[in-house]
């Protein structure tokens, strides 16, 4: 492939992936992807200090200088299921002795497949040997929830029957560069452009139906990433990742219910362990800080959501299989991540069309590698069924909602292509 055919299969490959990915996401952190790429998450997001692919441009910048000159392209179709809500509470004196929610209705989403996509390249720069320098560039779908309820959860009497939808997508174009200073530390950052989408029909605080009426409302955003890595020895590596909050822009159709939906700074640890030349395992803790964001660390009756900060735990597993000539031919992968919810028990019913719940996630996959420099690439992820219930502690929409309870999982499969050159 010339140097021009390359560059423009490269800028094909991000254009489509810009497009695909500002597909909406069914998350595992909270509104947060669990793995950006197939790798990334087929190890559980357990990818911090062991960088293969270019999904380290959100991971872990550091890593771009390590993993050579490489497009990757990642397509996913994300599948929710057991998406429920069963919305309960008391009669409310206030509105005539009626519940203030639609009392013993249970109801399943209809939203059961999301696509998605994320892809990536990495360049060396040539002539820097001494000092290796990379630069690359992708676009990732990085968060997000998508549901819709046949009926309101608020009393049919008091809402008309919205209240029932929720669509948020969330994509990153990250151009990063990487330079290592010997073959064992290396530094690297990323500026991060996120666009983010918005379509909802919620209740505002005067029950009225929000001024949006499901109309898309596109914003922009960013932030940036900083990453290090350092290889102690062919055994034993260390890296450590700091992405900072994401500001995103005003949602002027959603002003009166989701004007501002900011994503939260992320720190990430991580260290690699290779004790044979086929076997690598990897563990990485996670701290997001949700209550840096407005929206979600404030109470639902202030406007947000009421969430708290997570702490995540990933582990993953590789074994890989040469060929005669001493190649990579088959990679196994297995990963698990534990991460509580950042939903808190007596805030559930204000997040009943946000079930973002799940906290035991398993994953496994593989790269088949059809040439030297060619892979074929699977993830698969379960996020385990979660059930989460109202316990009325919180402030007037829990008490108001108190019993509701709402259950959610959901399965991802990724299929990709990685390819050397």
């Amino acid at each position: 492939m010339t140097n021009q055919k390359a560059i423009i299969f490269i800028l094909c490959i991000i254009a489509i992936v810009c497009f695909i990915a500002t597909e909406s996401a069914y998350a595992g952190n909270g509104t947060r992807m669990l793995g950006f790429g197939a790798r990334d998450t087929s190890m559980g997001g357990a990818t911090t200090a062991s960088p293969e692919d270019t999904s380290c441009l959100v991971r872990n910048p550091a890593g771009l200088v390590w993993i050579g000159n490489r497009i990757d392209a990642e397509y996913l179709n994300i599948m929710p299921h057991d998406v429920s809500m069963d919305t309960e509470g008391p009669l409310v004196p206030a509105l005539g002795n009626i519940p203030f929610v639609n009392k013993g209705l249970k109801q399943k989403s209809t939203i059961d497949y999301i696509p998605g996509a994320d892809a990536g390249v990495s360049y060396r720069i040539p002539g820097t040997d001494k000092y290796p320098i990379s630069v690359g560039l992708g676009a990732f779908t990085m968060a997000g929830v998508e549901l819709n309820y046949p009926s309101s959860r608020i009393n049919s009497a008091l809402t008309s029957n919205y209240d029932k939808m929720v669509d948020l997508r969330s994509m990153r174009i990250a151009p990063g560069i990487a330079v290592a200073f010997n073959d064992k530390l290396s530094f690297g950052v990323t500026g991060d452009i996120d666009i983010q989408g918005l379509r909802t029909n919620l209740a505002t605080a005067s029950l009225a139906e929000t001024s949006g009426e499901e109309d898309w409302d596109f914003t922009g955003g960013g932030g940036f990433n900083l990453g290090i890595l350092y290889e102690f020895s062919k055994m034993l590596g260390l890296g450590a990742s700091y992405e900072s909050h994401q500001w995103m822009g005003h949602h002027y159709e959603y002003k009166d219910c989701l004007p501002y939906v900011d994503e939260p700074p992320v720190i990430n640890v991580g260290v690699s362990l290779k004790p044979t030349p086929v076997f690598e395992w990897t563990y990485d803790t996670r701290y997001i800080n949700w209550t840096d964001v407005k929206i979600a660390r404030l109470s639902p009756a202030n406007g947000g959501f009421g969430w708290r900060d997570q702490w995540v735990f990933a582990t993953g597993g590789e074994y890989t299989f040469k060929d005669k000539k001493d190649n990579d031919k088959l990679k196994l992968r297995l990963g698990y991540m534990y991460g509580k919810s950042p939903i808190q028990p007596h805030f559930v019913f204000a997040n009943a069309l946000i079930p973002l719940i799940f906290e035991h996630h398993l994953t496994a996959g593989f790269s088949y590698f059809i040439t030297k420099n060619i892979s074929i690439d699977l993830a698969w992820e379960h996020d385990f069924l979660n059930v989460m219930s109202d316990d009325g502690a919180g402030d007037i929409y829990s008490q108001y909602g108190n019993g509701t309870k709402i259950t959610a999982a959901a399965d991802i499969i990724g299929v990709g292509i990685g390819y050397k050159f």
